[in-house]
């Protein structure tokens, strides 16, 4: 609701400003981000539904096909500004694999099980018991 009795433009405009502060660029007076702000609002609904169609394309597509290789699935970017809709095939997951030296945790790494992806579901049955116990589960 485009109301300034709630307050909402007058938290973003601080914020804004905090951040123009912090990073020493201008900051932008009440009615400026009020203005930014309104130009942003009517892009909010065309790109979620944009998004929505998109994504309920692939759920049926997940639903109602028997098999399911990642080459039928597809990646998009939507630019609206441009207009712009590039479609692409996902890449696979990556696969978890056990290390002696990762360098960004700085220590060794081990996949439990070897080649989980994100895509895994993983179900353990191992009860009530602490983390080492599940460590040392098969």
């Amino acid at each position: 609701k485009d109301d300034d009795m709630n307050f909402h433009i007058a938290f973003v405009a601080a914020a804004a400003n905090l951040r123009a502060r912090n990073y020493k660029i201008p900051e932008a007076d009440f009615h400026k981000v009020k203005m930014i702000a309104g130009k942003i609002i009517p892009a909010i609904a065309p790109t979620t539904a944009m998004v929505t169609g998109l994504v309920s394309a692939e759920l049926v597509k997940m639903v109602t096909w028997k098999s399911r290789k990642v080459e039928d699935f597809k990646n998009a970017f939507v630019n609206l500004a441009l207009p712009l809709w590039v479609m692409s095939e996902p890449l696979p997951p990556l696969r978890t694999s056990s290390k002696d030296y990762d360098p960004i945790i700085m220590g060794p790494v081990i996949a439990k099980p070897e080649g989980f992806t994100t895509w895994d579901k993983l179900d353990v049955n191992a009860g009530d018991g602490t983390m080492q116990a599940f460590l040392k589960h098969p």
